[in-house]
């Protein structure tokens, strides 16, 4: 094979006449360069949004949601959690949780919410609820404490809807059936002082949930115990093999962190996935390029193609050299694409704000993402995915001209020289 790389080599230095088949190498392997910083930019990117949101969710759920089979309450709360500890070491906190349909008032503005019933101090152990109403680093997530009785703790959207701030008083109106001196009628109306505002950089919870203790949420419904038990596990990823020890030994059903959020977490896979298949479109049309000059080098070479079958060169050995020669630009493409890539994947964030302070926008809001800057993530996997696609796509491309070169036929190529 040396003799065929050697030829494949030097065709692809060409000489002074043949400058315009250079510069379409040239372009073929940008080509590829290009498909393959942008493959390893973007899956980086979605990687990193992944990884990001995936933290958010298990920070702000419960890894686990245990429940009575039969839909019953839960009567008995300190019961289950001991169980639940001792059926397994990875289980490091629980507490109750009793969720209620409501809608908020303050003044003109109502909205819907769903209202939590929590135990606060439990609560410290299983998720970020009392972590989101602190400072970080000097930029304020939240504000305001934990809910005693009758106080409530809003989203930061939820309470933005409203206009409420620490302090202000909010009537909370569920379905509990409320005896007056006329009868029963259907409805109930309960005053809450808002005692923190939560933001949990998580849509669903920012926009949606708010926060009571316990006692508040049962004088809310009038339901006795709770509707479940959530726990916090030492690795999330452990949910799944504990749900299934809890489904075996104990008479309760658990849903994990990832089930509670499947049709999401399939989603972002799926897009992922499609932006994968549609950047391999440039890689694809690289090999276009690489196909278009291949086909070009062989109209060029006939005569020498003529003179190696004559000398003896078997149709294998020209079949290789236009394979070797298409492969070397686009392994070379490869190896740019790949350092240029996974170097501006690493530096993305420094490289968006000078792109951003140059056209004078912000290509990326905190504050609809809720991260300080562009999440990224470079996986080795997805790298090799991305490699391999080049290669079998510049090889492919290879295989239609080096095939017209073998089938040559020195007589009709040298004929005219």
């Amino acid at each position: 094979m040396r003799f065929e790389t050697f030829v494949a080599a030097r065709y692809l230095r060409g000489k002074r006449k043949t400058r315009f088949i250079s510069l379409i190498t040239f372009i073929s392997i940008a080509g590829v360069s290009v498909g393959v910083i942008a493959l390893i930019v973007v899956m980086s990117v979605m990687t990193g949004f992944d990884i990001a949101l995936r933290e958010t969710i298990i920070g702000n759920r419960a890894h686990l949601t245990v429940m009575n089979r039969m839909g019953r309450p839960i009567m008995d709360v300190d019961k289950v959690i001991d169980e639940l500890k001792a059926l397994s070491p990875d289980v490091l906190g629980a507490g109750p949780i009793l969720q209620i349909e409501a809608l908020l008032k303050r003044g003109e503005y109502t909205t819907g919410a769903f209202v939590l019933g929590v135990d606060p101090e439990r609560e410290k152990e299983v998720t970020d609820l009392a972590r989101n109403l602190t400072r970080e680093g000097g930029r304020t997530f939240g504000q305001g404490e934990l809910p005693g009785d009758k106080e409530i703790v809003l989203g930061f959207r939820l309470a933005h809807r409203l206009g409420a701030r620490v302090g202000s008083e909010i009537a909370v109106i569920t379905d509990k059936p409320t005896v007056t001196p006329f009868g029963v009628r259907p409805g109930n109306q309960v005053f809450l002082t808002v005692s923190g505002i939560s933001q949990a950089r998580m849509s669903d919870f920012d926009n949606l949930y708010a926060f009571v203790d316990v006692d508040t949420a049962r004088m809310l419904t009038g339901r006795e115990g709770v509707d479940a038990v959530h726990v916090k596990l030492s690795d999330a990823f452990h949910a799944e093999r504990v749900a299934a020890l809890i489904h075996e030994q104990l008479p309760y059903r658990a849903e994990t962190w990832y089930q509670s959020q499947e049709a999401f977490f399939e989603a972002l896979k799926q897009e992922k996935v499609a932006m994968f298949i549609i950047l391999v479109f440039i890689i694809l049309v690289a090999a276009f390029n690489i196909t278009s000059t291949l086909i070009m080098i062989v109209m060029e070479k006939r005569r020498d193609i003529g003179i190696l079958r004559t000398l003896g060169s078997s149709s294998w050995s020209i079949l290789a050299i236009f394979i070797i020669e298409g492969l070397l630009i686009g392994l070379t493409g490869t190896v740019i694409g790949l350092v240029a890539g996974v170097f501006l994947a690493h530096n993305l964030n420094p490289v968006a704000e000078v792109i951003a302070w140059m056209m004078g926008i912000n290509l990326f809001d905190s504050t609809i993402y809720y991260f300080d800057s562009i999440p990224v993530e470079v996986v080795p996997s997805d790298v090799l995915w991305i490699t391999v696609s080049a290669v079998v796509l510049t090889f492919v491309s290879t295989l239609y001209p080096a095939w017209s070169a073998a089938r040559l036929n020195p007589v009709d190529a040298l004929r005219y020289e």
